[in-house]
C-alpha cells in the first residue's frame, strides 16, 4: 500500500503570518481578539482561544483591544468602526488578499467583477472597496444581457484559474476594453493542481482541511471529480471501513491546516491498515510530486 502527500499540503504562508502576529499580540500582554475566525479552522481556531486570543463577531461590540484583522480581509466599513472605538489594529490580512482590495479601490471608476462567492468573507471585504459599479458573480453564472466598453476582473485568491478564464472568455466578446487580474494566489493554483495529479493515480483521496474553509472545500471538489474522496477535519473521523479497497491512498490539505494534523491522519491510516512505521514530522510522510509518477 501507498499513502502519499500532495505536495504544497498545509498552511500557507499567509495562515501563518496571520497565526504568528496573533500570538505575538498575545505575548505582549494585551487583551487580544479576532474579529471573525483568524482562519477557518476549528481546531486552530480553540487552540488560540487557549492562548487568551479570542473571537469577537461585531466590530461595534470591540472597544480599546488589540483586533486581529484575519488573514481573509475585513470590509472598509468594520475597519472604520474598529478605528472609531480606540483599538489597536494588528492587520493580518494575506497580502494576496490586501492586493485585491486595493485594485478593487483603484478600479472603482469603472464597472467590476469580483469573480467568488458572494458570502465569502474575503470577497464582502473586496466588494466594500468598490461603489455600485462593482459586483460579485459567480463561477458558472449566466452574464447580465449588455455590452461594456470597459470593464475590470478581479478574483477572490483561492478560486480555480479555469473559472477565471472560463469567465474572461465568455466577456471577451462583449466588452471592447477588458482588464483582467489574475489575484489568484500562487499557492492555492499549486495546491489544487497538485492534488488534482495524486487524485488521479489514487484508489482514495483524503481531504484534510476545515468544513467551512473555502479553498478546503474547492480541493474536495477537484479530487472527487477524479477518484473518491473524503473531507476530513481530523484523524478522529476516518474509520476503517472508509479505507477499505484502497490500495493507493493520497492526501491533500488545505491552505488552513496544521502540519501535526496531517501527521495525525497519515498515522492513522497507517494504523487502520496495520502498516508498520509511523510519522512524527511532516517531512517523513512520502511526498507526491509530478516527476514521481
Amino acid at each position: 500500500m501507498t499513502i502519499l502527500l500532495a505536495e504544497h499540503s498545509g498552511i500557507c504562508f499567509g495562515v501563518r503570518r496571520a497565526i504568528q502576529m496573533a500570538l505575538e499580540a498575545a505575548n505582549e500582554g494585551s487583551d487580544v481578539c479576532t474579529l471573525g475566525e483568524l482562519i477557518h479552522n476549528p481546531q486552530v481556531v480553540n487552540e488560540l482561544a487557549q492562548q487568551g486570543i479570542g473571537v469577537c463577531q461585531s466590530s461595534q461590540d470591540i472597544h480599546n483591544m488589540s483586533v486581529v484583522i484575519r488573514s481573509h480581509g475585513v470590509s472598509k466599513q468594520e475597519w472604520e468602526a474598529l478605528q472609531a472605538t480606540d483599538n489597536q489594529i494588528i492587520d493580518a490580512t494575506c497580502p494576496y488578499v490586501k492586493r485585491a482590495q486595493e485594485l478593487v479601490a483603484s478600479m472603482s471608476e469603472y464597472p467590476v467583477f469580483i469573480m467568488g462567492d458572494p458570502d465569502h468573507p474575503e470577497v464582502r471585504g473586496m466588494l466594500s472597496y468598490g461603489n455600485q459599479l462593482t459586483r460579485v458573480i459567480k463561477p458558472g453564472d449566466p452574464l447580465p444581457e449588455q455590452n461594456w466598453k470597459t470593464l475590470s476582473v478581479i478574483s477572490q485568491t483561492t478560486q480555480k484559474l479555469s473559472n477565471l478564464q472560463d469567465l474572461v472568455g465568455r466577456l471577451l466578446p462583449r466588452v471592447l476594453d477588458l482588464r483582467v487580474f489574475n489575484t489568484i494566489c500562487s499557492a492555492s493554483t499549486l495546491r489544487q493542481d497538485t492534488a488534482v495529479k495524486l487524485a488521479r493515480r489514487s484508489d482514495l483521496m483524503v481531504v484534510i482541511g476545515g468544513k467551512n474553509s473555502s479553498n478546503t472545500m474547492m480541493l474536495q471538489d477537484l479530487c472527487a471529480a477524479e477518484t473518491t474522496s473524503l473531507h476530513i477535519e481530523t484523524e478522529a473521523e476516518l474509520e476503517a471501513e472508509m479505507l477499505s479497497g484502497a490500495e493507493s491512498i493520497g492526501l491533500a490539505a488545505g491552505a488552513s491546516t496544521p502540519a501535526e494534523t496531517i501527521i495525525k491522519v497519515f498515522n492513522k491510516i497507517k494504523e487502520i491498515k496495520g502498516e508498520p512505521g509511523t510519522a512524527t514530522r511532516i517531512g517523513e510522510i512520502p511526498l507526491f510530486k509530478e516527476e514521481s509518477c
